[in-house]
């Protein structure tokens, strides 16, 4: 009987949706009517937490924290922050609010791909007007952070932008 009672115990640990990640403990945080100090410092946190993983591994399908593919990387990185996002970049950019990449801030997201296929997305760390730094997991260089306008690569690619905190 103590042999079942401690399965049972293993398997509600095992299924249980809290973060596994007890490293990196969610920070609960209520985003509906921030005030634009409070938004702004959210950013700030969401973008110095992501940075802490810059150098970190590509693996397909990884969600962190020590490998990531791209839409782990940033599922893994908002969940910290008690947003949750859907697992694949196409449902992620299904989620929060639309915007131009001319409106932009910190800790939204940026997707990637064609008119027909999102194929990638990364988190925005600087907007203006001649640059958009982003953090991204890509699959030749794990978590890295490129100026998206600086990459030909990029920069033919981008697609639009979500705000996922505002949502």
């Amino acid at each position: 009987m103590k042999l079942i009672a401690l399965l049972f115990i293993c398997l509600l640990g095992y299924f249980n949706p809290v973060d596994t990640h007890s490293d990196y403990p969610i920070h609960k945080i209520e985003t509906d009517g921030l005030s634009k100090s409070a938004e702004k410092r959210l950013r700030a946190d969401i973008s110095e937490f992501a940075i802490k993983f810059q150098g970190r591994s590509y693996g397909y399908g990884a969600s962190g924290p020590n490998l990531f593919d791209c839409s782990g990387y940033t599922s893994f990185i908002f969940h910290h922050f008690d947003v949750r996002l859907d697992r694949s970049s196409g449902l992620q950019s299904k989620q929060g609010k639309q915007k131009r990449i001319s409106q932009l801030k910190t800790a939204d997201l940026v997707f990637f791909g064609t008119q027909r296929r999102i194929q990638h997305v990364g988190i925005v760390l600087e907007a203006s007007r001649d640059k958009l730094i982003m953090i991204h997991c890509s699959s030749s260089k794990g978590v890295v952070i490129e100026d998206v306008y600086q990459s030909d690569y990029w920069k033919e690619r981008i697609l639009f932008g979500k705000d996922v905190i505002n949502s």
